[in-house]
C-alpha cells in the first residue's frame, strides 16, 4: 500500500495534520466481519491515496509529472479547514439557538453570524447573501443566495432551490462531519434528489 513521502509529511506537519487525521480525511472504509460473522464497514487506518498526499491514487502521472509539487495536497488542506470551520460554525449556532431552554442567545447568535459571514466571503465570493435559517429541499445548513445565471437559466444542482430571480444553494449541510463527509440519512437524500432532478429533464 502507499505510503506518503516525506514532502507530503512535511506540508501536513506545517498546517497542524497528522498522517492519522489524512487519512481520516480521506473518508476510506474497509470491510470488516463482525464476531456475528456480519459485515460492517469501518474507517480504514491505511493511506489509499498516492504518495504526494492526494486522495486519487493515480495522482503521479495524471495530476502532475513524477518529482513535480502536487497542486492537489494544498487545496485538499484548505478544503479540510473550510469543511472544519463550517462543523464548528453550526454547532455553534445550534448552541446559540437553543440556548435558554431554547430562548437562545442573541449575543452568540450575533457571533455567529459575524463569523459565518466571514466564512462564505472568503470561501464564496460571488454569493449575494447567506443564511444559518433557510431550508433547502427540508435539510437545514449554511446557505447563499445566487444570481441566474448570464443566460438567465439557474442550475438545477442538489442542494438549490430557485428564489427570487436566482437560486439559493446550500453551501454546508447538517449531517456533515468535521472532514466534510456526509451521513449515510444525506447520501439517501441526495440521491433522491439526483433522482427527482434527473426525471425532471
Amino acid at each position: 500500500m502507499t505510503k506518503l513521502n516525506s514532502e507530503a509529511r512535511r506540508i501536513l506537519a506545517d498546517a497542524g495534520i497528522t498522517v492519522r487525521d489524512w487519512i481520516a480525511y480521506g473518508g476510506w472504509l474497509k470491510e470488516m466481519t463482525d464476531e456475528a460473522d456480519e459485515r460492517q464497514w469501518v474507517p480504514e487506518t491505511e493511506w489509499r491515496g498516492d504518495e504526494c498526499g492526494c486522495s486519487d491514487d493515480r495522482c503521479i502521472g495524471f495530476h502532475h509529472d513524477e518529482g513535480e509539487e502536487c497542486g492537489c495536497l494544498p487545496v485538499l488542506i484548505e478544503n479540510r479547514a473550510k469543511d472544519r470551520e463550517a462543523y464548528d460554525i453550526w454547532q455553534a449556532y445550534r448552541t446559540a439557538v437553543e440556548a435558554s431552554d431554547g430562548r437562545g442567545d442573541q449575543d452568540a447568535y450575533d457571533a455567529v453570524w459575524s463569523r459565518t459571514e466571514t466564512w462564505v466571503r472568503r470561501h464564496y465570493p460571488r454569493a449575494l447573501t447567506f443564511s444559518l435559517d433557510a431550508v433547502v429541499k427540508g435539510e437545514r445548513g449554511i446557505t447563499a443566495t445566487y444570481p441566474p445565471f448570464p443566460n438567465g437559466s439557474i442550475p438545477d444542482y442538489v442542494g438549490a432551490t430557485p428564489e427570487g430571480d436566482g437560486y439559493r444553494q446550500q453551501l454546508w449541510t447538517e449531517g456533515t462531519d468535521p472532514n466534510g463527509h456526509i451521513s449515510h440519512e444525506r447520501a439517501r437524500t441526495m440521491f433522491s434528489q439526483g433522482e427527482e432532478n434527473g426525471s425532471g429533464n
